[in-house]
């Protein structure tokens, strides 16, 4: 079974690689949130790039800040779009 990184071209892996590095999420975490994130704009017929998908994620993580113990990715990005949606985002085409 393919991880969720392997489903995307090497470069973008690379970037959400270093993205990873640079907070304190593990992998999985990261996995479900992009899962989540585009399952939302899939059920707003909405639609978005990976780079943008990537750096929304990552605002949402930075957002956490060093609270402790640390909210769930998933769950930030959860309630970070149903607040704010996401503005580099388009419509499905249907």
């Amino acid at each position: 079974m393919m991880t969720w990184i392997e489903e995307i071209s090497t470069n973008q892996a690379k970037n959400w690689e270093d993205t990873m590095l640079d907070h304190s999420y593990d992998y999985e975490e990261w996995g479900e949130a992009r899962k989540l994130l585009k399952l939302l704009l899939k059920n707003d017929l909405r639609d978005s790039s990976e780079e943008s998908i990537r750096s929304y994620i990552a605002c949402c993580a930075e957002a956490s800040g060093s609270v402790n113990p640390l909210p769930e990715l998933k769950q930030l990005v959860e309630e970070f779009y149903r607040q704010y949606g996401m503005e580099n985002s388009t419509p499905l085409e249907v």
